[in-house]
């Protein structure tokens, strides 16, 4: 048999696997028989196969009794009747088929539940970013409800004034043309009034100053008075009504 490929390990070692006990030597055997990394569930199900595997290769094996009693001493007494070494080569691809097929979907099943771990754990980390948070999004929501009940009730008032103001519709616009004609009316009327009050001289040169002014062309000059106002001559020597000389 060709010793290409063939590896060395312990004799106590390949009795650990056909005692079916586990350690971190039996692992490396049975990663080497299989020629893959082995998961612990997955060496559970290689371990049968790798021992059919050891005694169709070394018959010897066969004769190995149970490890009854002290395992230390059966150890003891097998290597004594085998050696402290054995030279093995890997299973072949031929035996390995049928059990590498389940071994790939095993190992496919893993790198999915891996990923899907990937993903928990970074929903994870931002569930716990975000956590901080929950208490201020509830409270801006109870605020924005509140802020919302508000709203209806300005928009509430609002129509009311509206209809508050509708009797008002068209009755309250300015016209400043109509309120500047208004105040020239107001303004001439108590310039009239005043002349009128006024002696006939004086409110003569009143109505020619204004008349000067241009302010109000458009006045009446008031009828004179011969029913013994002030006559045409104001001033001393004139005669008034009692003949005093002084004119009044």
């Amino acid at each position: 048999m060709s010793d290409e490929g063939r590896r060395v390990f312990k004799m106590e070692t390949v009795l650990g696997l056909v005692a079916g006990k586990a350690g971190a030597d039996v692992s490396d055997l049975l990663g080497y028989l299989a020629q893959r990394a082995l998961a612990t569930e997955e060496e559970a199900a290689v371990a049968p196969m790798a021992k059919g595997w050891l005694y169709s290769q070394n018959p010897a094996f066969m004769q190995c009794g149970e490890a009854e009693g002290n395992y230390d001493d059966w150890v003891k007494k097998e290597c004594g009747r085998l050696g402290d070494n054995v030279s093995l080569q890997p299973i072949s691809a031929a035996e390995l088929a049928g059990i590498s097929v389940v071994l790939d979907k095993i190992a496919a099943l893993k790198a999915n539940v891996a990923d899907l771990e990937e993903t928990v754990a970074g929903l994870q980390a931002q569930v716990k970013e975000l956590t901080p948070f929950k208490g201020q999004a509830a409270d801006l929501e109870k605020k924005l409800g509140q802020s919302e009940q508000k709203v209806q009730g300005l928009n509430g008032d609002i129509a009311n004034l509206k209809k508050e103001l509708a009797p008002f519709n068209g009755k309250v616009a300015i016209d400043e043309k109509e309120i500047e004609s208004s105040v020239k009316d107001i303004v001439s009327r108590a310039v009239k009034d005043a002349l009128k009050a006024l002696p006939v001289a004086a409110a003569g040169a009143a109505g020619a100053a204004a008349a000067e002014g241009g302010a109000m062309a458009d006045f009446d000059a008031p009828a004179e008075d011969t029913s013994g106002g002030v006559p045409d001559t104001f001033g001393f020597g004139a005669s008034g009504a009692s003949d005093d000389g002084f004119g009044f």
